[in-house]
């Protein structure tokens, strides 16, 4: 049977995804998918599909469709990729702003979700999500997953304990901020 723990934290999980689905975008980012792809391509730009679709746990052929509807809406271009074979993928400067624009929102929703706690309390919540995070980090590609709408920055800066799993490196400290 499910403890109280348990229930909480898959309570405030659908809090934070409700949210973020619901955010008003454009039509092509009207699934979860679509905005996740759009990320990624910002946080590895110039990457094939093939790598973009592990970032976002998709098949080929629907990783496909993603990006064509990206393309379409003009969020996402195409370029030569490394061989004759491979297509790179780069936000256009329209795709740029809305993914800055999601990434705002996400943001602000989990500061005023955070925000309501001391800083004993945010010390105690960042060095269980650490623990959590790295004993849960399966593979590189469960990596790329768990980070897909990362704003990667402060993460790397203090040690991202996804990232330092994923590279066999030992648990991070918390950041002390």
């Amino acid at each position: 049977m499910t403890q109280r723990t348990e229930n909480l934290l898959g309570v405030l999980a659908l809090l934070v995804t409700d949210e973020m689905n619901a955010q008003p975008t454009v039509a092509a980012l009207a699934g979860p998918t679509a905005r996740a792809m759009l990320n990624a391509i910002g946080q590895y730009p110039d990457s094939s599909i093939e790598v973009l679709r592990e970032a976002v746990d998709l098949s080929h052929p629907a990783a496909v469709r993603a990006v064509a509807g990206l393309v379409d809406a003009g969020l996402v271009e195409k370029k030569s990729g490394t061989d004759k074979r491979s297509v790179a993928l780069a936000l256009t400067a329209s795709g740029k702003r809305e993914a800055k624009r999601l990434q705002t929102a996400r943001d602000q929703m989990l500061q005023r979700i955070v925000g309501q706690l001391d800083e004993g309390e945010r010390a105690v919540l960042e060095s269980l999500l650490i623990k959590i995070l790295w004993n849960e980090t399966r593979d590189p590609a469960h990596a790329m997953q768990l980070c897909r709408l990362c704003d990667d920055g402060p993460c790397l800066k203090a040690g991202c304990p996804v990232e330092c799993r994923e590279q066999g490196l030992p648990m991070p400290a918390r950041s002390g901020t």
